[in-house]
């Protein structure tokens, strides 16, 4: 053995040599991983980054997808609803029984739920109907609601009829209000007629007389009472509801 080790302080430096190499090992190591984690960092940084972007993108579109649907597919979240506020309705005339039919929906106003329809499925062509009977979409169960109130002026769009029940209806859709976006959009229908449950305002056909019109918030804006989309605004069935609580 060499005898410079020997001697203490010559074993001293050697230790302090192998503590220091050691040393400087174990810089380069952690350096080495400091480097590999902040490369890492750096990739998961930038895929992280990415992943924001196209989240972001999503949102986005989900918003704008949301925004489209503040219609129909909302209001499919929610069948029961649809099923539950519009009708299928029939009336008589002195010579035949179920002479007439038509649609019809009810609305919540003040608390109360009413029955709206076109004026025309009572009076028409010089024909006035009775015996006026509605069930709702899904359900089998007949109401024979009062009539309150009609007008049948047909010709300028002034075509609605209102009828209240003693028998429970405890299903509505809701007027909008004045100062909400009153732009036709979607229809409701019945199904006895194989009309559609929903379908866009554009899509109107005849036989949907009395169907809900309804803005982009579903909220009900009109009566359809035309084959050319044409409806008489809902604010004409609330002045009526009005009237009648005043008389």
């Amino acid at each position: 053995m060499n005898s410079n080790l020997k001697d203490p302080k010559n074993k001293n430096i050697f230790t302090l040599n192998i503590l220091a190499f050691i040393l400087i090992i174990l810089v380069i190591s952690v350096i080495s991983v400091l480097l590999f984690i902040s490369r890492s960092i750096n990739i998961y940084g930038t895929a992280i980054s990415k992943i924001y972007t196209d989240l972001n993108a999503v949102d986005e579109a989900v918003s704008e997808r949301f925004r489209k649907l503040t219609g129909a597919e909302l209001l499919l979240d929610n069948t029961n609803r649809i099923l539950s506020t519009v009708y299928f309705g029939t009336a008589d005339t002195d010579q035949k029984e179920d002479a007439w039919d038509f649609t019809a929906f009810s609305i919540r106003y003040n608390d109360k739920y009413y029955i709206i329809t076109a004026g025309h499925s009572v009076e028409m062509d010089g024909i006035k109907y009775k015996n006026f009977r509605f069930k709702a979409n899904n359900s089998n169960i007949w109401i024979t609601p009062e009539l309150l109130d009609y007008k049948n002026d047909y010709e300028n769009n002034l075509d609605y009829a209102v009828f209240y029940s003693n028998k429970p209806v405890t299903m509505g859709l809701i007027p909008a209000t004045e100062d909400e976006d009153h732009s036709p959009v979607y229809i409701l229908g019945n199904i006895e007629n194989d009309l559609n449950l929903i379908k866009e305002y554009k899509e109107a056909k005849r036989g949907e007389s009395g169907s809900p019109v309804l803005n982009s918030k579903c909220h009900v804006i009109g009566i359809l009472i035309k084959k050319d989309g044409s409806y008489t605004p809902i604010k004409a069935v609330l002045s009526a509801i009005e009237k009648l609580k005043s008389d």
